[in-house]
């Protein structure tokens, strides 16, 4: 646990963040004994190492242009889900041109391997690895510093799967969201955007090899080569074992076509075939199929054991740190936290824009105003149910002018959403603290929503004590909530009157399981009829905003003015390149314009002139789908040489890596989790904070 801090309670949280911590300066006691200063240092030293094991075990001597694929060019990089040396190994011979083994030199072996290479030669493609594996880590999990993935690589020894589930430990991520999955296209993403940043002459080779599936022999004769006898050398025949297994592997056993005169499927009968091919339109998709068997991750077996031996030495960390508890603005492991739980309730601001039926002006005003994710249930109905509440209540606003923002239902700024889970995460670390005596402090609290996935409502205390004091009402004022009084006598009555609140679960669960949008009315008359029967807050809930100035009222008709012209430029835009979509993708449904979630303005130096991009959130529907779908798009200013993304994304990737806070620190943008280029580490800008 971060800062030698003694969380406990009846979510058992355990130490974490000892990794982070230990090598922090804001962390560590100054009587510490000193731990290597620069670990990036440390871990290429490692890497080097590997390359000098790797070469022991490879023919360079036998096989020409193989010492070329180890040494140079990013080739041979140690990017990678095996151990650091397998994955040079493999990465040498899935580039190896075919044929080559058998082409080998028949001569007898030399009687002592030519050291034709010393450790400094190895400098380019070792440091190549050591950023390629920083660079996995912080976009794979996107709220980690380039320190931070050093300090969990040093700890792991370079090897990126063991590094991943230290990670995971200390995020609190458990279950099977915690194994790293080979075939998602998170972690392909990340693995073709570091093997890229690796100069990897074919990136897409290497995310394959890593994803791919191996049939029972091949995977047997693999394992037997690769660590039946680990420090032994590679024959040229072994080689070549390896080389037909890769190339046999990555290659789809049978490609279907499907076009709109029906599916065509083309099968390859053995490796030497050549595929048979029809005349290609633009309507025409083809789909590979791949072999079904064991993942070539599975091959790196035992992590579980090297993860509990991690953890059991960074146990003696403790002795490292303050005795006093971390800063969460000088903490690296805290502000790390902070991230996953802004990334969480943007997740679940997403998946209450998924249930809600397409919101009028005013009740996305109150989303974004007051759709805080605290509350009496969990944290998606609790957007949902203040939402809604905040809306019939009615705004500040004139009923006059009130009316004008109906329409006004697209999140052109991308800074709304980002205030919005801000100001949450107060609210919710002000709630934890009624949790218990333990969670009084920033870090207990920040580990205790971390551990809980911010569901913390089963552990506050009995309603008859909140008679007192009310923990909602004391959570609203931490968050800035525009009626905090109110706020908190409504989920007071959630909590006394349970037959009110399981009612109002109902309807959102009914929606889930059924596929659909949420009955509105029907939720907002049972909110209005529970508040006027039992609300004991009778007085006034706004105080009417005054008449504005004739100068503001000119202001303010500007801004309404240049808001309806983006919004319609940007509607049009994105229903366009969304009918380009559904026409690429014909066999999918006829995908409509629902409302926009975000829009990113990048290379803000050009003025637009064609030459501006834009990338957009927004959701659809379809008439085959009542609930909303998720896209991503970007497109330029005015067309031009650069292509335009369209597609829809997982609601599932929204709290990971894929959701991308840009350096600029200005929005929070979805981007699409198969295409490596859209996704960028998450930074920790100012805005994060201080919003």
């Amino acid at each position: 646990m971060a800062s030698g801090s003694t969380c406990s309670g009846s979510v058992p949280l355990g130490r974490r963040g000892l990794v982070s911590c230990a090598h922090s300066l804001d962390c560590r006691a100054d009587d510490a004994p000193p731990l290597p200063p620069d670990l990036e240092k440390v871990v290429y030293e490692l890497i080097v190492g590997f390359y000098d094991q790797a070469f022991d075990r490879l023919p360079c001597e036998r096989i020409p242009g193989l010492l070329d694929l180890l040494a140079t060019g990013g080739c041979g990089t140690c990017l990678g889900l095996l151990d650091p040396v397998s994955n040079i190994i493999l990465n040498t011979l899935a580039l190896l041109p075919q044929g080559a083994a058998a082409a080998a030199s028949t001569a007898p072996p030399a009687t002592k391997k030519s050291k034709r290479l010393v450790r400094n030669d190895w400098h380019e493609i070792a440091n190549r690895s050591c950023q390629s594996l920083l660079a996995f880590l912080m976009v794979y999990f996107g709220c980690l510093e380039k320190e931070q993935a050093a300090r969990y690589l040093y700890w792991a020894d370079a090897n990126l799967s063991l590094a991943v589930m230290l990670i995971q430990h200390d995020l609190y991520v458990e279950g099977e969201e915690a194994v790293l999955d080979p075939e998602s296209d998170r972690t392909q993403a990340a693995l073709e955007w570091a093997a890229t940043m690796a100069g990897h002459p074919s990136p897409g080779v290497l995310t394959q090899l890593m994803s791919s599936r191996l049939k029972e022999d091949d995977f047997h004769l693999l394992e037997k080569l690769l660590f039946s006898a680990a420090d032994g050398p590679l024959t040229v025949a072994d080689v070549g074992a390896i080389n037909r297994i890769l190339r046999m592997m990555m290659s789809p056993p049978c490609v279907a076509t499907i076009s709109r005169k029906g599916p065509i499927l083309h099968v390859r009968k053995n490796l030497d075939a050549v595929w048979s091919t029809t005349p290609s339109t633009t309507e025409d998709t083809a789909t590979a199929l791949c072999w079904d068997g064991k993942p070539i991750s599975s091959l790196q077996c035992g992590l579980s054991d090297k993860l509990q031996r991690c953890l059991g030495r960074a146990d003696g960390l403790e002795q490292y740190l303050k005795k006093t508890p971390c800063s969460v603005d000088a903490c690296d492991y805290l502000q790390t936290l902070k991230m996953r739980l802004h990334g969480m309730i943007h997740n679940f601001c997403i998946k209450a824009l998924k249930l809600l039926p397409t919101p009028s002006g005013s009740l996305m005003c109150g989303f974004l105003m007051a759709g805080h994710c605290y509350g009496s249930m969990d944290p998606v109905s609790n957007i949902i149910v203040n939402s809604i509440w905040y809306n019939f209540l009615g705004g500040p606003l004139p009923a006059s002018e009130g009316s004008k923002i109906e329409q006004y239902n697209d999140i052109l700024d991308p800074l709304s959403l980002l205030r919005t889970q801000v100001h949450s995460l107060k609210g919710l670390m002000e709630l934890a603290t009624f949790a218990g005596p333990q969670f009084s402090t920033e870090a207990c609290a920040l580990e205790l929503l971390c551990g809980t996935k911010c569901d913390i409502v089963d552990m506050l205390q009995s309603s008859l004590k909140m008679i007192k004091k009310n923990h909602f009402h004391e959570a609203a004022k931490a968050a800035g909530h525009p009626l905090p009084l109110q706020l908190g006598e409504l989920h007071r009555l959630l909590v006394v009157f349970p037959e009110q609140r399981s009612v109002l679960l109902s309807f959102m669960t009914k929606a889930r399981t059924d596929g659909t949008v949420l009955r509105l009315d029907d939720m907002t008359l049972h909110i209005r009829r529970m508040w006027s029967r039992y609300s004991k807050v009778r007085v006034g809930c706004y105080e009417q905003a005054p008449d504005l100035f004739p100068e503001s009222r000119r202001l303010v008709s500007s801004m309404r003015s240049q808001y309806e012209e983006g919004r319609s430029w940007f509607r049009s835009k994105i229903e366009q390149v969304l009918k380009d979509y559904t026409t690429q993708h014909f066999w999918e449904p006829q995908y409509k314009l629902d409302i926009i979630c975000g829009v990113e303005e990048i290379n803000q130096s050009c003025p637009p002139s064609g030459k501006m991009c834009y990338r957009v959130n927004f959701t659809a529907t379809s008439d085959l789908q009542l609930q909303r779908t998720l896209f991503f798009a970007e497109f330029l200013f005015s067309g031009g040489p650069r292509p335009e993304t369209c597609c829809p994304l997982p609601y599932e990737y929204a709290a990971v890596a894929t959701l991308a806070c840009l350096p600029q620190g200005k929005s929070c943008i979805q981007m699409t989790p198969n295409t490596s280029r859209t996704i960028s580490p998450m930074t920790v800008p100012a805005t994060w904070m201080t919003c």
